[in-house]
Order: C-alpha cells, then structure tokens, then sequence
C-alpha cells in the first residue's frame, strides 16, 4: 500500500504523454497508400477548396467537392478499471481522444477513400464548421461518443 500514491502519480504522467500537441494531427488509418498509420502532422483549413494533412514533407489533399460524409467521435483514451478510474478522477479528468472520419472520392473518379485523423481537444468544433460551410450538401454528417 506504500507504493500505491508512486503508482497514480506514475499512472497521470503516462497519461498526459499521449496528448497530441496544440496544432498537430494524429492521422489513425484509411485508405491512403502514402500514409502510414501513426504519423503526426498538421491539418491545414486555410485554402477554400481543400482540406490538406500535412506530414513529414507530404501531404493529402481532400478537396471539400469530394466528401461524401464525416463522422465525428469522441472516446475515452484509457479504460483503467473501476478502481484506478476511481483514484485517477479524484485527481485529474480523464482524458478523451477527439476522431473525425473523412469519406471523399479522388478527383479521378476511382473508389471512395477514408481517412481518420485524431485532433486535439479544442479543433473538433472549428473542423466541423469548416465541413458545414465548404462541404455542404454533400455531408451526411454524424456526431457519436463512445461510452466505453
């Protein structure tokens, strides 16, 4: 029981180490062959025809014409069980990952493309408002949260 207070102190600290950084990406899967599951990058909103990930050097453009549909989803990042859960909230708020799943068509016409990208806690309402405005019509959009 002595080590118990070392154990949750450890246990916050390798909690806060998986937070993405203010600006930065997280691209989780899909169907891009040039991007590998995990790579960090930014997410740029800034041109009225595209929306760009770019990481190390590259990026992916998914112009606002070619979405089909997104879906945003909050989760919780660790599930600890009922008594860490319980010590961890005493302390500190659990942490939720924030996703948003892109559906769109290449310009070429072939097969429909998915990307999934984590973001940060405070870019889940911008991102959503820039879809509405420059992809309208085209998205079925969808908000979930998981529970788990």
């Amino acid at each position: 029981m002595k080590r118990f207070p070392q154990f949750c102190f450890l246990l916050l600290l390798s909690l806060s180490a998986f937070a993405l950084d203010e600006g930065h990406v997280r691209y989780v899967g899909g169907t891009v062959p040039s991007v590998t599951a995990g790579v960090i990058g930014r997410l740029d909103t800034t041109s009225a025809t595209a929306l760009t990930f770019e990481h190390a050097g590259n990026k992916v453009e998914i112009p606002y014409a070619s979405i089909e549909s997104y879906e945003y989803s909050k989760d919780v990042t660790r599930h600890l069980g009922v008594l860490p859960a319980i010590a961890v909230g005493l302390v500190k708020m659990r942490r939720h990952s924030h996703y948003f799943s892109i559906s769109y068509r290449t310009e070429t016409g072939g097969p429909a493309q998915i990307v999934v990208l984590e973001v940060p806690k405070d870019m889940p309402r911008t991102l959503r408002a820039i879809l509405n405005t420059r992809a309208p019509g085209t998205c079925r959009c969808h908000s979930t949260t998981n529970p788990h």
